[in-house]
């Protein structure tokens, strides 16, 4: 940390000491004339004086204005505004500098503070270090206009991002210029500190520091107390140096209650003198004859007022004995003494063994005044004492949350410089205090700009803001995310929304998070709302949606408490918009569900919905992912066929777009349905379609889709099979083979009658090239079936080509499943094949057809035999 350079910083002080109308403020002249001086000191900072604008009394809004922004403009290292003189807030609650001629109904005459503002932040753009100080209060009009007197209001309203902001909060006359006094309270607080230094503070005054001592000043004469704000690090802004003596190293006390320290009964002051055995025995006699006032001012006064090692001893003596209610008599005197004496019983109880009654005079000393316990915790702190220091500070802890008082220790500590300690303090109080107790702490460091830490408890506690006001919820979720607590301001929300509950909570949730920008979390609210809302509920609230103009919200809300509901859910929530008279978003809402919810709750919707709802859901249905479709329509085919069928078709109407889906929707259907889909596909479908098709089927369903093809007509089957791809080989062919020989007869003749020869003749082949049992067992199929064309014509493929041994098999085969019309068959294609070379009787002998040769040819055998 580094002093601005004074050649490149500017600062204008205004300060507004007589007024028209409203109460004079004396003391603001010698405010400005002072923080001039301590601004152009060159042992403070050393501005030079044309870099210091003091503007006292000035006569219009345009005088300041000019000055500010000629500041802003030439400064780039630092920029200081200071104003001391009468707040006013107009009926929007805006504060202004009042000047000589203003009051509240004359608002005009005064600087609007957003005017100085805007140019601190968006003139000085070059500037590394901007502060604002206001000491300021609000007159008695400004009061009733329903602001409270609220300290937080000053400093909110005044918040100047990626700066720093100190601000007064008296809200008096005499609060801000006590009679008598030079100054004004707060800027009497914040000279002294400027021109005097700190004792045992840092080189530079910080802001952060300046302000807590600043603070504690105020606080030990009951004055109000300022208020912080900072962004991007603007506590750690120093615009001065420490002017206390850097050989001087005395801890400042915090100021604390004058304890009077207990006295002896008269007659016992020798007590103090004497061996710890014999006041314990003379305690002992005094109890004996009901004296017990006299035998407890006697040890409290020998705890309060002897030397540490004989503190020690005795209490060394009362553990001996067990005397647990005079232990606790000499701890709570001993920790009546200054805190340095106080250290000195602690070491020597250390050292003789009595760590125990160590530990209860620290917790005693933590029971008492913040101000001994933060500097006898500074003192622990000097020592490396760490355990020790727990110790006291727990038990501060606790007295304090006792008191009410968290925040005075809390500024104790942290003017004793126990900056890492105050820390964990804040951080064992999150677990070891109530959540009312917490958050109450936790508003209490906001109040002083400590607010890294406060948004620290609110996290810790979040479940306690569930019982806030949603706009107090929503500023203080904006302030930790502007503060880089994005994880906390989020769980701080989500508790608050959590306890939200019924249609105007959440809707005063969802608007307080609105008007804040935190759209983030309003998406929460609604998604909750969604979740817990009744039907009607769900309607309610969408209302109220659009009646804010907030109709995309509303869609997105009523859309996401559908999707998860059921179907009677959405029937009626559908009726009731429509009911309203939004039948354009009950039809979106109704398609865009049917997109989302599972599969049941589509078919429950279809069996129930009447015939213009229904077909909105077929058609959106079907554009589903393969899986749903498939799946929807299988509940369809057993519980709704006449949906089935409807459904079917639609999806068969989209094969050509929709290919992926026809393999998975027919998987496991029965043949009937199955049978029915294809054979719309194919009337739909044109030949890419159907080739593309027939490549993503499994085998046996591109081979039943091949058939109902060909049984389509040579005009379907011609615009498949003169598109096969030549280099991915003939795949009208490959899904014509190996078709089972139920369908052979009827694709033959088909064919046939198509004059496509290539693949009649390829079909026989491939059916005659089987192995004999299976060749024998189609044959008979057909000849049975009265398709003996067809049964020759594979007959004649089959024999042709064989020898004589495959013949004898394959006769054989026909003779054991006793089909004479094959054998007459066969016979006859050995003649017809044979007849030329003469050689046909002996073939059919041959090959076990006897019976079938002429009898012209068995009487010659006869005779030459």
């Amino acid at each position: 940390m580094t002093l601005p350079d004074p050649r490149k910083s500017r600062a204008v002080l205004v300060g507004v000491s007589d007024y028209t109308t409203l109460e004079r403020l004396p003391g603001v002249e010698n405010n400005i004339s002072t923080l001039r001086e301590a601004m152009t000191d060159p042992e403070l900072w050393g501005l030079p004086e044309e870099h210091c604008v003091a503007l006292l009394n000035p006569s219009s809004p345009d005088e300041v204005l000019d000055a500010v922004h000629r500041a802003a403009s030439e400064a780039t290292d630092a920029l200081l505004f200071y104003y001391a003189g009468h707040g006013l807030l107009d009926n929007r609650f805006e504060l202004y500098l009042a000047l000589p001629g203003s009051d509240n109904e004359r608002l005009y005459r005064a600087v609007r503070y957003d005017d100085i503002r805007r140019e601190v932040v968006g003139t000085a753009l070059s500037c590394y270090g901007k502060v604002v100080l206001l000491d300021c209060c609000y007159s008695g009009r400004a009061l009733q206009g329903g602001m409270g007197g609220s300290v937080d209001d000053l400093a909110d309203q005044a918040r100047v991002d990626g700066t720093y902001l100190m601000t007064a909060t008296a809200e008096t006359r005499k609060a801000l210029a006590p009679p008598g006094e030079r100054y004004t309270a707060f800027t009497g607080a914040l000279v002294d500190k400027l021109t005097r230094g700190l004792p045992d503070g840092p080189a530079l005054l910080d802001m952060e520091t300046l302000f807590h001592h600043v603070k504690a000043d105020l606080q030990a004469r009951h004055f109000p107390v300022p208020q912080q704000r900072s962004r991007n690090d603007g506590k750690a802004i120093a615009l001065v140096r420490n002017r206390w003596s850097a050989g001087q190293r005395a801890v400042e006390r915090p100021t604390a209650v004058a304890w009077v320290l207990p006295r002896p009964p008269a007659g016992f002051e020798a007590f103090l003198r004497r061996r710890p055995g014999d006041v314990y025995a003379e305690v002992q006699t005094l109890r004996a004859h009901q004296q017990h006032d006299v035998a407890d001012q006697i040890l409290a006064a020998c705890a309060a007022l002897r030397p540490d090692q004989e503190v020690a001893a005795i209490i060394e003596v009362l553990r001996r004995l067990g005397a647990t209610a005079e232990l606790r008599n000499v701890w709570t005197a001993a920790a009546r003494r200054p805190p340095e004496e106080v250290l000195r019983i602690f070491d020597a109880l250390i050292d003789t063994d009595l760590p125990l009654d160590a530990g209860e005079l620290l917790r005693a000393v933590g029971a008492g005044p913040v101000g001994d316990a933060a500097t006898l915790a500074y003192l622990l702190q000097e020592g490396s004492r760490a355990g020790a220091l727990v110790v006291l500070l727990d038990s501060a802890l606790d007295a304090a949350q006792a008191r009410s008082s968290l925040i005075d220790l809390i500024n104790a500590l942290w003017v004793a410089g126990l900056r890492e300690e105050v820390d964990s303090l804040i951080a064992r109080t999150a677990t070891r205090l109530p959540t009312p107790a917490v958050l109450a702490l936790a508003d209490e460091l906001r109040s002083v700009g400590r607010e890294e830490a406060a948004f620290g408890l609110y996290a810790a506690s979040a479940e306690g803001m569930a019982s806030r006001p949603p706009d107090v919820v929503a500023q203080l979720c904006h302030a930790m995310a502007e503060a880089g607590r994005a994880e906390d301001s989020a769980k701080v929300a989500q508790a608050a929304i959590d306890g939200a509950d019924g249609v105007g909570e959440l809707l005063e949730a969802a608007l307080a998070f609105w008007d804040t920008g935190q759209e983030q979390h309003t998406e929460r609210v609604l998604i909750r709302a969604a979740q817990v809302l009744p039907n009607a509920g769900v309607i309610g609230l969408v209302a109220e949606l659009r009646a804010r103009d907030h109709e995309p919200e509303a869609h997105r809300f009523c859309l996401r408490a559908m999707v998860n509901r059921p179907a009677q859910s959405i029937r009626e929530i559908i009726a009731e918009l429509r009911e309203e008279g939004w039948p354009v978003l009950a039809k979106q809402l109704l398609e865009e569900t049917t997109a989302q919810v599972p599969v049941t709750t589509v078919a429950e919707l279809l069996g129930s919905c009447d015939a213009a709802d229904r077909q909105r859901v077929l058609s959106v249905a079907g554009e589903r992912e393969q899986a749903d479709v498939a799946e929807l329509l299988k509940r369809l085919v057993s519980t709704r066929p006449g949906l089935a069928r409807e459904f079917a078709d639609r999806i068969t109407a989209k094969a050509e777009t929709r290919t992926e889906l026809v393999p998975v929707i027919i998987e496991g259907l029965d043949f009937g349905s199955k049978e029915q889909i294809l054979t719309s596909i194919v009337h739909t479908g044109d030949g890419p379609a159907l080739l593309t098709l027939l490549s993503a089927l499994p085998a046996e369903d591109a081979k039943h889709l091949m058939y109902l093809i060909v049984l389509a007509g040579p005009e379907k089957f011609g615009a498949v099979s003169r598109r096969r791809p030549s280099e991915h080989g003939d795949q009208v062919l490959r899904h014509l083979l190996d078709q089972p020989v139920s369908r052979l007869a009827m694709l033959v003749t088909k064919l046939r009658e198509a004059d496509e020869k290539y693949y009649v003749d390829a079909l026989l082949s491939n059916a005659a090239e089987r192995n004999m049992p299976a060749v024998a067992r189609n044959l008979a199929f057909l000849f049975g079936a009265g398709e003996e064309v067809v049964g020759k014509l594979l007959l004649r493929k089959v024999m042709a080509g064989r020898s004589s041994a495959a013949l004898t098999s394959l006769v054989e085969a026909f003779r054991n499943q006793n089909q004479p019309a094959i054998l007459e068959a066969a016979a006859e294609w050995v003649k017809e094949h044979y007849e030329e070379v003469g050689a046909t009787d002996g073939i059919l002998r041959r090959i076990g057809l006897r019976e079938y040769t002429s009898r012209r040819s068995f009487l010659n055998r006869r005779t030459t035999d």
